[in-house]
C-alpha cells in the first residue's frame, strides 16, 4: 500500500487512485472478462486485478499486461513471473502487442483523467482486436460511464462496489454482434 501511495503522489494523473483496487472490485472486473483466450490488461498498477484474473482461472501465459510505470512493471514481473509484462503507454497498446487478438481487455486506466476522445479511441481500438460482443471491462469512480461508447458499441454498468476505496463501478463496452 505504501509503494502504491508513493507512485500516486509521484504521478497522480497516471496512477489515478489513492489505493490499489480492492479485492471485491478486482473480482467484479475478473468476473466480467471472458477468460477463454488471451486477455490484455491495461494499467495493472500493483496487480490487484491481475491477481483476480489469475485466481479466476486465467492461465498466466494467457495474460499480457501493459504498465507505464517502471516500478509497477518491475513489481508485476516479480510477483507474477508467468505473465507477459510490457512497459509502455497503454493508449498505444497495438504497437506493443502487434497482431495479437484477445478474448477480453480489462482496463485500470484512469480514463476520467484524459480527454474523452482519447478514451473513446482506446476503447474502439480494443474492440477491434476482439471478437464482436467480447468485453472491454473498465472501472471508474464516476457515477456514469467514463467515456461514451464508440460508434457501433454499447456500454453497460455491471457492478457498483461500495466497499472499494473510493467506491467504483464496473462498465463493459461491447461492439455490436
Amino acid at each position: 500500500m505504501a509503494a502504491f501511495l508513493a507512485r500516486f503522489l509521484a504521478h497522480p494523473k497516471r496512477v489515478g487512485a489513492i489505493a490499489p483496487s480492492g479485492r471485491r472490485l478486482a473480482q467484479a472486473i475478473a468476473a466480467a472478462a471472458d477468460l477463454s483466450g488471451d486477455v490484455l490488461e491495461l494499467g495493472p498498477g500493483s496487480g490487484a486485478v491481475t491477481r483476480a484474473l489469475l485466481s479466476a482461472g486465467l492461465p498466466p501465459h494467457h495474460l499480457t499486461a501493459i504498465e507505464y510505470d517502471s516500478a509497477f512493471a518491475s513489481l508485476l514481473r516479480t510477483v507474477y513471473p508467468g505473465i507477459t509484462v510490457l512497459q509502455g503507454d497503454a493508449f498505444d497498446f497495438r504497437a506493443l502487442t502487434g497482431a495479437m487478438r484477445f478474448s477480453a481487455v480489462v482496463s485500470g486506466l484512469p480514463l476520467l483523467n484524459y480527454p474523452r476522445d482519447h478514451g473513446r479511441a482506446l476503447i474502439a481500438a480494443a474492440l477491434a482486436v476482439m471478437p464482436k460482443g467480447a468485453p472491454f471491462v473498465q472501472f471508474s469512480y464516476g457515477l456514469s460511464a467514463p467515456v461514451a461508447p464508440p460508434n457501433g458499441a454499447t456500454v453497460k454498468k455491471i457492478a457498483r462496489v461500495w466497499s472499494n476505496l473510493p467506491p467504483a463501478a464496473v462498465w463493459t463496452y461491447r461492439a455490436g454482434a
